[in-house]
């Protein structure tokens, strides 16, 4: 019994120390951007950002079987989306740096053209939730 308490006794503090340890050392995967960032750096997330989501337009066009014409305007759509982002980081970057403001402006700028299901751009524009 004596031997009992002692070890639990003793793992407890063993086992807490290990595990604030072992949270300080973690690094999030994606760090946040610090603003001003540099262009070169933004517009390198930004391609990044948007291979990614062309391989996955390419994998949703095969998985929903798509015909020859609907994929066409499906990536014609996704490529007009990426060129109104690309002219608003290219106003943002013309200086070297993208302030937060600037990169806000590109977020709406991305934002703009998605489907918004009614309820939820209300939402946005500030109507209360029911």
């Amino acid at each position: 019994m004596k031997r009992s308490i002692f070890a639990l006794l003793l793992a407890v503090p063993v086992l807490t120390f290990s595990l604030v340890a072992g949270a300080a050392e973690r690094t999030p995967a994606h760090p946040k951007m610090q603003f001003p960032v540099a262009a070169s750096t933004f517009q390198s997330h930004h391609d990044a950002r948007v291979a990614k989501m062309r391989t996955k337009l390419e994998a949703r066009i095969v998985e929903k079987k798509l015909d020859a014409k609907k994929a066409a305007s499906v990536r014609a759509r996704f490529e007009a989306r990426v060129v109104k982002v690309q002219a608003a980081i290219a106003r943002a970057t013309a200086d070297g740096t993208v302030t937060q403001a600037e990169a806000d402006e590109i977020r709406a700028a991305r934002r703009e053209g998605r489907h918004g299901g009614g309820r939820s751009q209300a939402r946005r524009a500030g109507a209360p939730k029911r």
